[in-house]
């Protein structure tokens, strides 16, 4: 039976919930448990919920499309919990991370048998013909994914990459994906190229707005309410957009304060605080914020034309002004 895809992105959760549970198991083994762990309670969900929604801007429904959409969100987890082993962070969405709860080893498991998963349920998605075009597409966005990865880690350290290197990890490590999710469900429901293409530009726009508001979170909301560490970036020396826009502007005295920071050996409090003082006296985040806001515009932009797009619209909108 075909099963009509909800009008809002709040009545997925219940069905993406199960969906995840069918192709992660139950909780019966270490693997099964630490999987679930990552999984559960889930975070935003925006990767399924726009695959969902796109497939239902043109015409599709739920049963084309809720296996695709967990596996994204599986393969999207397992990318978290990797990155929390790169980063050493101790916490994700408010609580212990895979690793500080299960173990390094354990966690690394956990990722590949979360991208096992979820590489099952794209396989399981549709006709075959379809099903191996999304594939292609979220299999050359999780490689982008990667490059940026790597490139992030590469950059650490060096305020003098510049404003262009880091949103070129941007598009990378979180809107290609973003954009894939999007263009994999309309055309799993079957949409024409240029609808298909509309839509992973746009995902692409949401995803760096969505980027750029996770890099302004950690000196714009409390920790209570982001549900991550804020000094993180701080302590692994990560020059994000609002810290390269900020030595940009900044005069000598700040650049200065900056440079000491990004050598290493302060105390990560003192250096967010720090940190955030520049940019504030460099109107730093507000410059990132209205970057953002034009990413979403973008966003917004690609929609003209397509039907039934207003959920995508006010998606766009939400994540360029989001507040964890």
């Amino acid at each position: 039976m075909s099963l009509a895809v909800p009008p809002t992105g709040d009545t997925y959760i219940p069905l993406l919930e199960a969906e995840l549970l069918r192709w992660v198991g139950s909780g019966d083994s270490m693997l099964e448990l630490a999987c679930l762990d990552a999984l559960f309670p889930p975070g935003k969900l925006l990767r399924p919920i726009l695959c969902m929604e796109s497939a239902r801007t043109v015409g599709g429904t739920a049963d084309q499309v809720l296996a695709f959409a967990a596996g994204v969100e599986c393969l999207h987890v397992a990318s978290l919990v990797h990155d929390d082993i790169v980063d050493q962070d101790p916490v994700r969405r408010g609580r212990a991370s895979t690793a500080e709860q299960y173990g390094l080893a354990e966690a690394l498991v956990a990722g590949d048998g979360l991208s096992m998963a979820g590489i099952a349920a794209l396989l399981s998605s549709g006709s075959a013909e379809r099903v191996l075009h999304a594939v292609r597409v979220t299999v050359e966005a999780l490689r982008h994914m990667c490059r940026g990865l790597m490139r992030e880690t590469e950059i650490r350290g060096d305020l003098t990459c510049g404003v262009p290197t880091v949103l070129n990890v941007m598009q990378a490590k979180t809107a290609a994906l973003t954009g894939a999710a999007c263009q994999a469900g309309a055309i799993l429901a079957g949409a024409t190229p240029q609808q298909h293409q509309a839509l992973r530009r746009y995902g692409e726009q949401l995803g760096t707005a969505f980027q750029i508001r996770d890099d302004l979170l950690p000196y714009t909301a409390e920790e209570q309410i982001t549900g991550k560490t804020a000094t993180s970036d701080v302590a692994n020396l990560q020059p994000t957009l609002p810290v390269l826009l900020a030595y940009e502007a900044a005069d000598e005295a700040d650049r200065n304060c900056l440079t000491t920071v990004f050598r290493g050996g302060t105390d990560p409090v003192t250096a967010h605080r720090d940190i955030l003082a520049v940019l504030t006296r460099t109107n730093a985040l507000t410059e990132a914020a209205r970057m953002a806001s034009s990413c979403a515009e973008r966003a917004r932009a690609e929609l003209t034309g397509l039907p039934d797009s207003t959920r995508l619209a006010e998606l766009a909108t939400s994540a360029a002004d989001r507040r964890r």
